[in-house]
């Protein structure tokens, strides 16, 4: 196998010994697994700091640190707004208006939620698509994994992104949640210290924190201009640079794709699993909303690194190939400005925030499938079966997960998918499920379907101008640049996805009062949750 890094042996080496941590972290989380609850939710026993630790871990991964340097070097802040900035608002509105809520609840998945408030039909609609939302995100991550192996090795990528799912699988499979905070705890910290070494040593040398504020159209690939966060209507635009719009679409195109890149991780992972779980792993309802807005602003120190070190390396090297930009940026960084040992210190904590997004997306997966739907299916099942179905369910789960990763093979892309599938299909049920009392389950089930089908048509209606705009894009391509009109046309199209979502889910529930009477909203034991104190503004609750 043809060595790419002189010294990829020791990178190699350091990645090595901090997957062994790992994996021994994960044997003796294990031995604090007794119960479904242990391996689901730890416990319920997770304080302030792991807490912490493990949402900001979650949400920092592949996506946003190679991901998002290599949209930032394509497309300047406009290519990260779906990621971290849509993120920092979804952690937000979670910590103001929702923590205290879901741990109120003292559920062990976001499923039990669509289940208790609208019935077992939409339970188990909801474990799928939380289940495939899951693997989309877990994808992501394996991509990512698979491709540090492989430009450290030489090994051929397919089989790179095999050997990470297996590391990843075994200590998640162990040790559960208890597991998995930890390990995040761990590995946030090794990512801190890997970013800031990074930027302190590279920064001085590829021009200097001063250019990094420019807004000009020159600081990316594309020539957005680069510090453009929304929609720019064409008077307002520069008639030589002709950057208007979003992305360059122009009109309503271009004001529903601007909206869908702040909302689809804004609202859509509002009901992601991995994300609910740590609310639900909060030893009370103050540490539950305290840690995910203790979250959300590291999220905006740590996850603006990545993005600045993109726009920056495009002024040194502003020929890199679609490809490298879009998952190499930060492996050729640390290979060209940092010596040796400081590289296997950055790309083990780019191992680091891979592993912490991916163990999560396992357990999450897992969780909804091996609990929730072992439970729809047969109701008096015991906690012990529960337990063993939701262990098995980890390398199932990854399995899959290793298909679509083989199959797509990009990182970005297939991590905002995953959150805007939520958006269109149970963020609108999500969100009535606790403020709309007249919200049933003939409204839920077809604010699913009708946000599903209203985003499929509108994604193929949308395609043949979107396959226009990415024709001859690309140099050396010809022809239409098929995954970027993909993309553009699901992300245009999810607004008509959410609209149809929400008129559905209104128009239905009204219509069906009396022949389906709406479930009141209860906690895990069946007992009726009052909405008061339910922001992060009024008194706290610390009862367990």
């Amino acid at each position: 196998m043809e060595q790419v890094y002189e010294h990829g042996n020791w990178v190699i080496f350091g990645v090595g010994i901090y997957m062994l941590i790992m994996l021994y972290i994960g044997y003796v989380a294990s031995k604090k697994v007794s119960a479904t609850a242990d391996y689901v939710v730890a416990g319920r026993r997770l304080n302030l700091f792991l807490a912490t630790g493990t949402m900001l871990a979650t949400w920092f991964g592949a996506g946003t640190a190679m991901g998002g340097a290599g949209n930032a070097y394509l497309f300047g802040n406009q290519g990260v707004i779906f990621d971290p900035w849509s993120s920092v608002v979804c952690l937000v509105i979670l910590a103001l208006f929702f923590a205290k809520l879901m741990r109120r609840g003292r559920y062990l998945t976001i499923a039990d939620l669509f289940h208790l408030r609208y019935g077992k039909t939409m339970g188990l609609m909801s474990v799928v698509t939380l289940a495939i939302s899951e693997m989309g995100w877990l994808g992501s991550q394996l991509v990512a994994f698979g491709t540090i192996i492989h430009f450290f090795t030489g090994m051929p990528l397919l089989l790179a992104i095999a050997i990470s799912t297996l590391i990843v699988t075994i200590y998640t499979y162990a040790g559960g949640m208890w597991a998995v905070s930890i390990t995040d705890v761990f590995q946030m910290i090794i990512v801190i210290a890997g970013l800031i070494l990074l930027l302190v040593i590279a920064v001085p040398k590829i021009g200097g924190w001063g250019s990094i504020f420019s807004n000009s159209p020159d600081g990316n690939w594309s020539g957005i201009n680069q510090w453009s966060f929304f929609y720019t209507p064409e008077s307002a635009a520069d008639p030589e640079i002709g950057n208007a719009g979003y992305f360059f679409y122009t009109g309503h195109k271009g004001i529903f794709y601007a909206l869908a890149a702040w909302l689809s991780l804004g609202f859509g992972a509002l009901t992601a699993q991995d994300t609910q779980q740590r609310l639900l792993s909060a030893k009370d309802e103050k540490t539950s909303a305290l840690s995910t807005l203790f979250a959300a602003g590291g999220y905006v120190v740590f996850g603006m690194m990545p993005v600045i070190a993109g726009m920056l390396y495009y002024r040194i090297n502003p020929d890199l190939s679609v490809d490298d930009a879009m998952s190499k940026i930060l492996l050729l960084m640390s290979v060209k400005y940092l010596p040796t040992i400081a590289t296997v210190i950055f790309v083990s904590a780019l191992v680091a925030a891979l592993m912490s997004s991916a163990d999560s997306a396992i357990l999450a997966a897992s969780s909804v499938i091996g609990y929730n739907g072992y439970k729809l299916i047969k109701p008096d099942v015991s906690d012990a079966k529960t337990l063993k179905l939701t262990k098995l369910m980890v390398p199932t789960v990854t399995i899959v997960s290793l298909v679509l990763a083989l199959w797509f093979q990009v990182i970005f892309n297939l991590m905002v998918i995953a959150w805007t599938l939520l958006l269109v299909s149970l963020f609108p049920s999500y969100i009535a499920g606790y403020f709309w009392k007249k919200a049933n389950r003939n409204g839920a089930i077809a604010s699913y379907f009708g946000g599903m089908v209203t985003w499929i048509l509108a994604f193929l209606a949308y395609l043949p101008a979107t396959k226009e705009a990415n024709t001859d894009v690309i140099p050396g391509v010809t022809g239409v640049y098929w995954d970027w009109a993909m993309w553009d046309s699901l992300y245009i199209a999810s607004i008509w996805g959410l609209i149809g979502a929400f008129v559905a889910l209104i128009v239905v529930s009204l219509a069906t009062q009396k022949k389906n009477a709406p479930l009141p909203l209860v906690d895990i034991d069946g007992n009726p949750m009052a909405i008061k104190n339910w922001t992060i503004f009024s008194g706290f609750k610390n009862k367990g």
